[in-house]
């Protein structure tokens, strides 16, 4: 017969499950307007990291004050890293004609999947306490480069979101949260 522990600990596992969940559902409804992006994954990685330690609840409200708060320097940096999307799309077209496109695709690649790495560490940095998002900019570069290997894992977690995205396109309404909370757990502030 198992403990009443055991129960306990899986009930609280599932609650952690639901809270991922939960965001990642709260941070697609938040990011529609394409440039709020990077405040509602601020905000998730927030609500997650309260979440973590038990600070609070509810998880909705919560999300939604952070939301706000984040969105003040958050909307232009979203914009900003919607601009440098379109500026790689643009590169990636223009290098397929060109004679080393072979080195300098996966050059470009390489880049974008730094600077999606960078961006990702800079919501996580604003969600852990900095207000201001060019300070949190440098602090996450500087973090990534002390790093590498929390900004491997990072990498990777983004690689796993996109390829379950890629597989399953309705997990894209949940994948923030699980990303969120990745992101989190390798921030390493806390």
């Amino acid at each position: 017969m198992r403990s009443a522990t055991a129960r306990t600990n899986w009930r609280a596992g599932l609650g952690d499950f639901s809270d991922c969940l939960l965001t990642g559902l709260l941070v697609a409804l938040a990011s529609v307007p394409v440039v709020t992006a990077a405040p509602a994954f601020a905000a998730g990685c927030r609500a997650l990291d309260r979440a973590r330690h038990g600070i609070g609840r509810p998880l909705w409200t919560t999300f939604w004050a952070d939301f706000r708060q984040a969105g003040r320097g958050g909307v232009a940096f979203g914009l900003l890293g919607l601009l440098a999307a379109v500026f790689l799309a643009v590169d990636l077209e223009v290098a397929r004609e060109m004679p080393g496109a072979g080195v300098l695709r996966p050059a470009l690649w390489l880049l974008a999947a730094a600077a999606l790495v960078a961006a990702v560490r800079t919501c996580e940095v604003v969600a852990t306490g900095e207000p201001s998002w060019r300070r949190a900019v440098v602090t996450a570069a500087r973090e990534t480069v002390a790093a590498p290997g929390n900004a491997l894992l990072t990498a990777t977690a983004l690689a796993a979101s996109a390829v379950l995205v890629w597989m399953l396109p309705i997990l894209a309404l949940v994948v923030a949260g699980p990303l969120a909370l990745a992101v989190v757990a390798t921030g390493g502030r806390r």
